[in-house]
This record gives C-alpha cells, structure tokens and sequence, in this order.
C-alpha cells in the first residue's frame, strides 16, 4: 500500500558516519544490488514545446506492466524487495521543490530528468495529457549495483575516516601524522558541505514497498494510491534481493 513518507538519511548511517568520523571504526555498507525502471512527465522523449500531464494512477500502471511482462528476460525472479518512491503533486513549483530535495538524497537520473523538464517547463502554458509514459522492452537491465550516489559518497567518507583511525595506530609517529594532516585537510575541503547537506537533507515522498513474489507487488501496487489529481509525477521502482539501506531512508512523518 502506497504511504506519504519522509525521505532523509537513515538513523543507522548517521551514526555510522558520526562515529567514523570521530576516528571510532565503524563498518556500514550502503550498498544496494538489483535493477531499477524510472518513469516520470517526459520519459516517453516526444520532443514539443508544452508541458505534459501525468497522474500517480498513469505512471503506476507503467510499472504494472513491467511487473508482470514475462518476456522481459530480465524480469527478476523468485522473492523480491519491490520498492517504489515517488514524488507527485498538483503544483510544477512544489514539484520541483520536491525533486530538488529528493536529488540530495536520491539522486537518481529519473528524478535529475523530470527537474531538469519541469524547470525548463515551467513557463509554458501549453499543455497535454500523458495517459502512459512508454519503457523500451526489456524494462529491467541485469542485476548490478545501483546504489545511490548520495550512499557511494557517505561510503567514501566512512572509509577515509576508517583510514585515518587505522593510521594513528601505525607504528611509525611522524607518517601517522602526516597521513592525518593531508585526509584531514582533504576530507575537510571536498566533504564537509556534502555530509551537512545529506545529514540535514529531507523531502516529502510517496512510497511502495512489497516482499515477495512480482505478481505480489502488482496485486497491491493500486492500494491507496495519491490523488489523482496531482498531474506532474516522478517514480522509481526498485527491485532486488535486499533493499535495507533505501528502504531504511524512508519515515513516517512530515516535512
């Protein structure tokens, strides 16, 4: 069943993150393995001066489809963590206030697109009615990791930080030192602003999760699904084995 929710860094890599940076070695893994369909107001590249409506219902049943096309080779097989999160409103400039935090956190090229559309939209007064946005077959690629970039940075940092930790117990002083000062002055240059931004970051989402088979997640895609009036629309599904470190983004709450 589909939930408004709130999207922001989960508690468990906050603290992971807090601790590595304090020089206290904490192993935590963000990453994510699976495959990933996006749909959102312009994905269907008809190229023309207007906007292009698209409600929660229309963009849905696109990702129904896919759930349940078995000539797609790809198609993912057997129990899976289904997750779909999804930016919706009625108003181009909450949508693309919306976007703009969500891309902070997730900042997946479906939703870099549909910002980057919505913004160069905004102005016009043209529009036209998207009944359903076409995905080229086959939809889903081969598993890999599609672990948001936002993650892959949070990674990084835990990782010179763990770095530094192993470094001050090193049996040489002076290089130990050394060491610290130059991925002190590194880390502090290009990461500080980045972890800030992602620690304080949150943003208004709706969300799906199913655990099972696909035909599961079909049955249960329609339940409770946003207003249909929200006619600019942005979603991502995400399937695979483990979905943990998205799905811990994700809590009850609003902005």
């Amino acid at each position: 069943m589909w939930k408004k929710q709130l999207l922001k860094l989960s508690p468990q890599a906050k603290t992971a993150l807090d601790n590595n940076l304090k020089g206290v070695v904490t192993p935590f893994s963000l990453s994510v393995t699976g495959t990933k369909v996006g749909v959102h107001n312009w994905s269907h590249g008809i190229t023309e001066n207007s906007n292009r409506y698209l409600s929660p219902e229309n963009a849905v049943k696109v990702f129904l489809q896919k759930l349940t096309d078995y000539s797609d080779t790809n198609r993912p097989q057997g129990e899976q963590d289904t997750l779909l999160i999804m930016v919706t409103s009625s108003d181009i400039d909450v949508f693309i206030d919306q976007l703009e935090r969500v891309c902070l956190l997730l900042p997946e090229p479906t939703f870099k697109q549909a910002l980057d559309y919505a913004k160069s939209s905004k102005t016009l007064q043209e529009t036209k009615m998207v009944k359903m946005p076409m995905i080229a077959s086959p939809a889903f690629c081969n598993t890999a990791d599609i672990t948001p970039s936002s993650a892959r940075t949070l990674q990084s940092i835990m990782r010179n930080a763990q770095s530094m930790a192993s470094a001050v117990t090193s049996g040489n002083p002076l290089q130990a030192i050394q060491k610290l000062i130059a991925m002190k002055a590194e880390r502090e240059q290009r990461n500080e602003a980045k972890v800030n931004q992602l620690l304080t970051a949150q943003a208004q989402v709706y969300a799906f999760h199913s655990f099972g088979y696909l035909e599961s997640a079909a049955s249960k895609i329609n339940l409770n699904l946003p207003n249909a009036s929200n006619v600019f629309t942005a979603c991502i599904m995400f399937v695979g084995n483990n979905l943990t470190a998205i799905k811990e983004m994700l809590n009850d709450g609003t902005a």
